[in-house]
C-alpha cells in the first residue's frame, strides 16, 4: 500500500459547471509529515476511498491501489458530444442551435442501435 490513511469529515460537496463533483474534507490535527504528504498530492491525480468505518479492510485498500486513475480523459458520451459539436461548427445542417443537432444526430445513432435489436 501507498499513501495516506486519513480519519476526515466531509465538509463539503459542491457541484462544478462541467458535472464534475468537489468534495471538501477536514482533518483532525496532523503531523508535518503527514502535512507535507499531502501537499505533494497537489494536482495529482490520486484514487480515495470514502466510508464512514473507523478500519478499513485490507481487501478493500488493495482495490483502491489498483484503480487506474483517469480524471482528464473524457467519458464516451462526451466524446461523442465533443465530436458532434465540431461538427455542428463546420456543417449546422440547417439547425438553429446545437442541442437541437445533438437531440437529431443523437436520435438518429438510438434508431440505427434499435434496429440491431432482436425482436
Amino acid at each position: 500500500m501507498t499513501g495516506t490513511i486519513l480519519a476526515v469529515e466531509v465538509e463539503k460537496i459542491s457541484t462544478r459547471a462541467d458535472g464534475t463533483i468537489s468534495i471538501g474534507l477536514g482533518t483532525p490535527e496532523l503531523s508535518p509529515s503527514v502535512v507535507a504528504e499531502l501537499f505533494s498530492y497537489r494536482k495529482k491525480k490520486i484514487a480515495c476511498y470514502l466510508s464512514p468505518k473507523e478500519t478499513i479492510p485490507q481487501k478493500e485498500i488493495d482495490q483502491v491501489d489498483k484503480i487506474d486513475i483517469e480524471f482528464n480523459s473524457k467519458s464516451q458520451s462526451q466524446r461523442i458530444r465533443t465530436v458532434l459539436y465540431k461538427l455542428f461548427e463546420q456543417d449546422n445542417e440547417g439547425f438553429k442551435d446545437f442541442d437541437s443537432f445533438y437531440h437529431a444526430k443523437t436520435e438518429l445513432y438510438i434508431t440505427h442501435l434499435k434496429s440491431k435489436l432482436n425482436p
